[in-house]
């Protein structure tokens, strides 16, 4: 089901590196949706996690380099409902300059 939820088809994997990895992923994967549930619940939110991942699916980041060379950012506009979404899952509301710069 959470496959299906974040959006994973079935992998094959030989190599026991990559079966490592995968097992990772997809207990990470776990771990964010009981994260996410669990929050839901303490702030008395009826909807599930896969309907919060459906909301917060529609948020886009857009990256454009001018004729000039400048690279200019943005996100699309987000609801007042994928706000809030933010605030329950105790998360800071993303802008456009957080998201260009990569965090390693």
């Amino acid at each position: 089901m959470l496959k299906s939820d974040i959006q994973i088809g079935p992998v094959y994997h030989r190599l026991p590196k990559r079966i490592r990895a995968h097992a990772l992923v997809c207990f990470l994967a776990l771990i964010l949706y009981r994260v996410m549930r669990m929050r839901l619940k303490a702030s008395n939110r009826e909807e599930s996690p896969t309907r919060l991942l459906q909301q917060l699916q529609r948020i886009y980041q857009q990256s454009v380099r001018t004729a000039d060379g400048q690279a200019l950012h943005g996100l699309t506009e987000m609801t007042p409902a994928q706000r809030s979404l933010f605030t329950v899952l105790q998360l800071p509301i993303p802008t456009p300059a957080e998201l260009s710069q990569p965090v390693l």
